[in-house]
């Protein structure tokens, strides 16, 4: 059988309170100031006429070759913590490459539409970082969030074929997993959801969990109680509703993810 999803335990709301500003210090503790940050331009894996995409690449501090990782935005575009990420990243010994695929396309939002971009995207973020002689391209993965997260999904579950740089893992925060109903993940995948998430929900996650091969799945779950869409950005302290969802920051599942994510690529893009 496979394995059930990990659930973060509940905690008092005394407790929650106290653990989320202890959350907030751990992650400003984290990444001590602010590595150099530089923007670059470049296609993506199946351009179209005039399609040039931005990313803002971060680094780890010494000659590499890092670990990488291509981040992908939501259908809101680039987070209002997208530096901080980034950031945390490079502490950790990753070379962080933020896709921003809207600036160039002169897009603000895609939430009531398909972005079928995102997956070519991603791949040209991955060739990008594959020429790059401080990136070890053997040791790249794909880290999505919402809109990015349903991306990172399709990659792990039809990773690319033949020659040509691959992603080694896919980590899709809260995603909207129905899209991949009955699909089976062939690259190590890590899925954070909220189990207080209306706009995807965490059930349609472990349904996809529950789907794959016993004894060989690919995947872990990370359920994290209370916690709303966007958990991660500050951005959404106190709780908004944009464009109909309902978005809410939790310092404490933002730490939580964090420590799960930090983990997971330290598993999985390892020598």
């Amino acid at each position: 059988m496979n394995a059930p999803p990990h659930r973060a335990p509940r905690r008092s709301a005394r407790r929650r309170r106290a653990a989320a500003a202890l959350a907030a210090l751990a992650l400003a503790c984290a990444a001590p100031g602010s590595a150099a940050e530089r923007r670059f331009e470049f296609a993506a894996a199946t351009p179209r006429a005039g399609d040039a995409i931005a990313g803002y690449l971060t680094e780890p501090e010494g000659a590499g070759p890092f670990p990488a990782v291509a981040l992908l935005h939501s259908c809101l575009g680039l987070p209002a913590n997208r530096r901080a990420i980034a950031d945390r990243l490079a502490h950790w010994g990753y070379a962080a490459l933020f896709v921003d695929e809207f600036t160039s396309r002169g897009l603000t939002e895609t939430c009531a539409v398909d972005f079928p971009e995102a997956v070519a995207d991603a791949y040209g973020a991955l060739a990008f970082l594959s020429r790059r002689p401080e990136v070890d391209p053997t040791r790249v993965a794909v880290v999505g969030f919402s809109q990015g997260a349903d991306a990172a999904l399709s990659i792990a579950a039809t990773p690319r074929a033949g020659a040509g740089p691959r992603f080694r893992a896919a980590a899709a925060f809260y995603p909207p997993c129905a899209n991949q109903d009955g699909a089976t993940l062939r690259i190590p995948t890590l899925i954070i959801v909220g189990d207080a998430d209306e706009v995807t929900p965490a059930a349609d996650c472990e349904r996809l969990a529950a789907a794959q091969p016993a004894g060989r799945s690919q995947l872990s779950l990370v359920v994290l109680p209370g916690a709303a869409h966007e958990f991660d950005d500050p951005e959404f302290a106190g709780g908004q509703r944009r464009l109909g969802m309902a978005l809410r920051y939790d310092a404490d599942a933002a730490a939580r993810a964090a420590s799960a994510l930090r983990a997971f690529l330290a598993a999985r893009l390892k020598r």
